[in-house]
C-alpha cells in the first residue's frame, strides 16, 4: 500500500496513549514493584492523515495475519514483533513527530525525595543550580537503586499525613541511612549537610509559614471523587509532551487538537494540567526541546482506542518502549535483535531541529547502556 507523506498538509492532530499506568506511585504499603509494572510510558504521534493510517494499519494485519478491531501492544510485542517494525515505518516514512516519556517509577520517587526533601529549591546550598542540579542527579541515581524501603515508607507517610511528625520522620530516617555504613554514596558528606540544611530550614521558618510542610512534599493532585493522588507519573510526561509539541509548532498551538485515550480516572486531572501552563513563564533550562508558554487553551479529547488509528498507534510506539526498557536495560532477557531494530528505526527518525525521539526518565547508569549501543 502508497504510504502518503507529509507534503503540505497541516499537521494539527496529536494521539496519545500511556502503557504500565497504575496510577498514583505513593501507597500504603509501599508496593516498589508497582503490581509488576515497575515503568510508565506515555507516547504522542501527530498523525496527518488518520483514514490513511488506517488503511495501512488494516493491511499490515492482513500481512501479518492478525485478527481483532483494536491494536494492542500487550498482545503485540512478543508474538509479532515484525508488525510492530512495519507498523512504525509508516512513522519515518510520513516523517510523523513523536515523543515518548519512558519513566522508571522507582527512581521518579527518588527524584522526589531528593528535590523535597535533601536538596529544595528554596534556599541555596550549592554555588550555582547546574551544581545543584549535577548533585541532585547523582544522588537520585543512588537512592533509587540502595534507598531502603523503611525510607520509602516513612516519605510516603508525610506526603499522606502532612503533619509536623511524618515530615520529621521522614527527614530523620533519612538522616538515619545517610548516617550508617550501608550509605557509600561518592558525596556522603555534602548529603548529609544538604539533609541537615532541609531540617533546619523547616525549624527556622516554620513559625511564620504555616504551609511549609507541603512545599517540602510533592503536590498531590485531586482526581474527580475528590481524592489525593501522590506522585502521577502521568502529569509529568504530559507536561513534557505538550512542551514539545508546542516548541515543534513554534509555540502556537492554537489550532492543534489533542487525542488522549479514554481516561475514566485522570482526564479531568490532565485537563487541570493543561490549564495551568497557559501563559505559563516555566522553563526548563536544561532542555531546549520543551516551550511550556503555551498561549491558548488546549484543546484535549479522549476518545474510545478502538475507534481511532492514531491512539493504537501510540499505543503500540509506549507499549513496545516501555517493555524494550525492562527486556534491555533492567533484566537483559533481551534475545531477539530485531526490537534493537525496532529502536534503530525510531532512531532514523531523529533529526537536527525535530526533537523528536525517547525521554529517558531513568538512572543515569541505565539510560547510558542505551546511549552507548546507539550512539546517542
Amino acid at each position: 500500500m502508497k504510504i502518503n507523506k507529509l507534503g503540505d498538509k497541516m499537521l494539527n492532530q496529536y494521539f496519545l496513549d500511556e502503557s504500565g499506568n497504575t496510577g498514583d506511585l505513593v501507597k500504603l504499603p509501599p508496593d516498589l514493584n508497582f503490581a509488576s509494572q515497575p515503568f510508565f510510558a506515555l507516547s504522542c504521534v501527530g498523525v496527518v492523515d488518520c483514514d490513511d493510517l488506517e488503511e495501512y494499519i488494516k493491511s499490515l494485519k492482513n500481512k501479518h495475519k492478525i485478527q481483532g478491531e483494536e491494536l494492542k501492544s500487550k498482545n503485540l510485542y512478543k508474538s509479532k514483533p515484525k508488525f510492530i517494525y512495519d507498523l512504525f515505518d509508516y512513522i519515518a516514512i510520513n516523517k510523523l513527530p513523536f515523543y515518548v516519556e519512558v519513566v522508571d517509577k522507582k527512581y521518579c520517587i527518588a527524584v522526589s525525595i531528593v528535590s523535597h526533601q535533601v536538596c529544595p529549591p528554596y534556599f541555596q546550598q550549592f554555588d550555582s543550580e547546574i551544581n545543584a542540579q549535577g548533585f541532585r542527579n547523582e544522588l537520585t541515581e543512588y537512592l533509587s537503586e540502595n534507598l531502603p524501603l523503611d525510607c520509602y515508607k516513612s516519605f510516603f507517610e508525610a506526603c499522606i499525613y502532612k503533619s509536623e511528625a511524618s515530615l520529621l520522620a521522614s527527614m530523620k530516617k533519612l538522616r538515619n541511612y545517610f548516617k550508617s555504613r550501608e550509605f557509600t554514596f561518592q558525596y556522603k558528606a555534602e548529603a548529609m549537610r544538604c539533609l541537615q540544611s532541609t531540617i533546619r530550614f523547616y525549624h527556622s521558618n516554620k513559625s511564620s509559614d504555616h504551609d511549609l510542610i507541603k512545599n517540602l512534599i510533592p503536590i498531590p493532585d485531586i482526581n474527580k471523587k475528590g481524592n489525593e493522588i501522590h506522585l502521577l507519573p502521568h502529569v509529568h510526561s504530559w507536561f513534557n509532551l505538550m512542551g514539545k509539541v508546542n516548541r515543534h509548532h513554534d509555540g502556537d498551538i492554537s489550532d492543534v487538537t489533542f487525542f488522549h485515550d479514554k481516561q475514566d480516572h485522570f482526564d479531568d486531572i490532565l485537563i487541570f494540567c493543561s490549564e495551568q501552563l497557559k501563559n505559563s513563564s516555566v522553563k526548563n533550562p536544561f532542555d531546549v526541546t520543551t516551550d511550556f508558554n503555551i498561549k491558548t487553551n488546549l484543546d484535549i479529547k479522549f476518545p474510545d482506542s478502538k475507534k481511532s488509528a492514531g491512539i493504537q498507534l501510540a499505543d503500540v510506539l509506549a507499549g513496545y518502549i516501555s517493555r524494550y526498557v525492562m527486556e534491555y536495560i533492567y533484566d537483559e532477557s533481551l534475545k531477539v535483535d530485531l526490537y534493537h531494530d525496532i529502536f534503530s528505526k525510531l532512531i532514523a527518525c531523529y533529526g537536527s531541529g525535530n526533537n523528536f525521539g525517547v525521554n529517558f526518565v531513568l538512572p543515569i547508569n541505565r539510560r547510558n547502556k542505551v546511549f552507548k549501543k546507539f550512539g546517542l
